[in-house]
């Protein structure tokens, strides 16, 4: 009404989109008011899906085609309330579902900006990792044990070195002397001195054939190489008389598992040799430290 007579078009314009809107705006009122009177009921077909997705429920809420809302939705039909309270050191959570079941819960309150705070044991183990590695490689070891700062992200060399700060924990000075024959060196260097795959390197270290030390799980691994275990190991040929795992169980009179456990645990002198492209183990047979029980009965 307060257009000005030459813009009466554009007054015009807007009167009727207004009154669409109008129009629309009653229709869906109309609508949701015969709905609300006359509900539509699922058919028995729907019923019987219905029911058997309430049985396999896990299948549901996972589904891919399950969003985030309808996660929501779901979690509002099957819960009645939520009863929270809050006490001096801890917090109360009281769940009230569908028919009278509860589930109550506590969990403990912290200092304030405790929930961003790294935790106490994280930050010792950085303290320990600190007196022999840099921050880069104290960041991968704690990535690779699965651990988080406070903000439930992994480290990195910055993080490390700001957590470093926070505590007064000091920075690695230690210098680590290696010798070029004997070491010690990590698992790719072991395996590159033995001419053999880094993954043989790591299962000769959890079957205890090649012995070596982790100052925590993740950090790299400080192997010997002595001359001994050289020759042990890279594939030299063995004296005469020496023989396979096979005919040692064959003639000591026991296991096969027997005799590794044996070799590992030093009770039998053993090298790994090279037959055609494949390593195996000779063994000593005279350096059983325990009595060949096939002698008895020959005996």
């Amino acid at each position: 009404m307060a257009t000005e007579p030459e813009n009466r078009v554009v007054a015009r314009e807007l009167e009727r989109r207004w009154e669409l809107a109008l129009n629309d705006l009653e229709r869906v009122r109309n609508k949701a008011a015969q709905v609300a009177d006359a509900p539509e009921l699922l058919s028995a077909n729907d019923m019987e899906n219905v029911h058997l997705l309430g049985l396999d429920m896990d299948s549901v809420w996972n589904a891919d085609s399950t969003t985030n809302r309808d996660r929501k939705r779901l979690l509002r039909c099957l819960i009645e309330e939520v009863q929270l309270s809050t006490n001096e050191d801890h917090y109360s959570v009281r769940v009230v579902w569908k028919g009278g079941a509860t589930t109550e819960r506590e969990w403990v309150r912290g200092p304030a900006g405790w929930a961003r705070r790294t935790s106490q044991d994280t930050v010792e183990l950085v303290r320990q990792l600190a007196e022999e590695f840099d921050d880069a490689q104290i960041a991968r070891i704690l990535n690779k044990q699965g651990r988080r700062s406070g903000r439930g992200i992994p480290f990195t060399k910055a993080a490390i070195t700001s957590l470093r700060g926070k505590n007064h924990i000091p920075k690695c000075t230690k210098i680590i002397v290696t010798d070029p024959c004997q070491g010690p060196f990590n698992a790719e260097q072991a395996a590159n001195e033995l001419g053999v795959a880094m993954c043989t390197v790591h299962r000769w270290l959890r079957e205890g054939i090649l012995a070596g030390e982790q100052l925590t799980p993740g950090a790299p691994w400080r192997i010997v190489l002595s001359d001994e275990v050289r020759d042990r190991l890279a594939g030299t040929q063995a004296p005469e008389g020496w023989v396979g795992v096979t005919e040692a169980a064959r003639r000591l009179g026991v296991s096969k598992p027997l005799v590794t456990y044996w070799v590992k645990s030093g009770k039998l002198t053993a090298r790994r040799v090279s037959v055609g492209k494949r390593k195996c183990w000779r063994i000593d047979i005279e350096s059983a430290t325990c009595g060949l029980q096939n002698d008895i009965f020959d005996q």
